[in-house]
């Protein structure tokens, strides 16, 4: 009989560095987006004391669901001119909602697997992430036994991480072999179509908008240095294993070498790559409706009309 596992869970090497910049960051996650309270959190704010307790109740609306009221210019009600969070000030991290807690953390769950990750919409995830000396490296711990085989996707995954690993071959070469292993051949992106169709699709930020329309021409080879191997990595870590199938997962490995020809093609056009990888997942990453278009478009290239 095989061991069976209780519970296994998996985090990318760089999770346990995390350190919010709190006011030194130059991208608040406290501005810009509607912050949602849970349920739980709705209560205990519904009992908290004094006059703070009071403006909180005051800027919480209830409708559709709970959700801080924000200020004419975007920002949460209880963030300070410092940029730091006036409840935390105040109360502690025990104080926050669960979004405001957890964000930039982001969990994937599987039978019996859960594995954690840091979006790159984070400045800091993406500096952690791209300043790591080697290749990606996942981090186990085990409640139990672990069984004697993986899942067939996140066993693929696996693989296509180890093969990224190898600096040695060139990064065109790690990519054939990645499509290989999916029974593909690695697609030709061309930049200049995938600018115009990126520009067709829902834009938040006037900065990736400026990105986009600067991008020149690129020579077509893609950085087989650390930083760039690790982005492609994370991508492959954060997207691949979701997929309901191999037909799927083989889009969105497409997806994810798109991603980093992308990003690495606005990099020559004089973009700086942590502040393009934020952008990116920012406008990408956290959009099912972008990614759901641009694995539509990426379908009839890999398996025809």
């Amino acid at each position: 009989m095989s061991p069976v596992i209780i519970m296994l869970y998996v985090e990318p090497d760089f999770y346990p560095e995390f350190q919010c910049l709190a006011s030194a960051c130059r991208h608040s996650c406290c501005l810009g987006w509607e912050i949602d309270v849970d349920e739980d959190t709705a209560e205990l704010y519904s009992e908290l004391p004094g006059p703070l307790g009071d403006e909180l109740r005051e800027k919480l609306c209830f409708h559709p669901e709970p959700h801080f009221k924000m200020t004419a210019d975007g920002r949460c009600p209880f963030l300070n001119d410092k940029g730091l969070c006036r409840l935390i000030l105040a109360w502690g991290e025990d104080a926050l909602c669960d979004i405001c807690r957890e964000h930039p953390r982001f969990y994937n769950e599987f039978p019996r697997r859960q594995e954690a990750g840091l979006g790159l919409c984070c400045e800091e995830a993406a500096r952690l992430l791209l300043t790591g000396e080697k290749p990606l490296k996942l981090i186990y711990e085990t409640e139990g036994e672990l069984e004697d085989e993986e899942p067939e996707l996140i066993a693929l995954r696996r693989q296509l991480l180890d093969i990224l690993s190898d600096t040695a071959i060139p990064m065109k070469e790690r990519i054939s072999r990645c499509c290989a292993l999916m029974d593909m051949e690695p697609l030709s992106f061309d930049m200049a179509y995938w600018r115009d169709f990126y520009l067709g699709l829902e834009r938040l930020d006037e900065t990736w908008t400026a990105a986009l329309e600067n991008l020149g021409p690129a020579d077509g080879e893609l950085p087989g240095d650390t930083a760039h191997t690790r982005l492609l990595q994370y991508f492959i870590y954060r997207h691949f294993a979701s997929a309901e199938n191999r037909r799927e997962a083989a889009l969105l490995l497409q997806f994810c070498i798109l991603s980093l020809r992308l990003i690495s093609a606005l990099e020559q056009s004089e973009g700086e790559l942590t502040e393009l990888v934020r952008l990116y997942s920012s406008e990408i990453e956290y959009s099912d409706e972008n990614i759901a278009r641009i694995t539509e478009a990426i379908n009839p290239l890999l398996f025809g009309a």
